[in-house]
């Protein structure tokens, strides 16, 4: 907690505000990386499997907020029929 309180007062916030920050985006980014994870699995894409189950593990030292597992969703992205009138 040491460490919170001397960041949280160079900011002037509440330590706690620090903490729910960090709880925040680390949910946003097991999020991502789940809903990813999954979607490489379901297309049987077993090298983004490998790349976003490495670059999870890293982020932890990036803090990329499932930036990857966002740029694979953007890529392989569900292409649905349009439907013709």
């Amino acid at each position: 907690m040491a460490a919170y309180d001397s960041v949280a007062t160079q900011f002037g916030v509440d330590p706690w505000i620090l903490i729910l920050a960090f709880v925040i985006a680390l949910a946003w980014k097991f999020f991502w990386y789940g809903l990813a994870l999954y979607k490489a699995i379901e297309k049987k894409h077993k090298t983004w499997f490998v790349v976003l189950v490495i670059g999870g593990g890293l982020a932890y030292f990036f803090n990329d907020l499932g930036i990857l597992a966002i740029i694979y969703l953007i890529l392989h992205k569900d292409k649905k029929g349009k439907k013709k009138i």
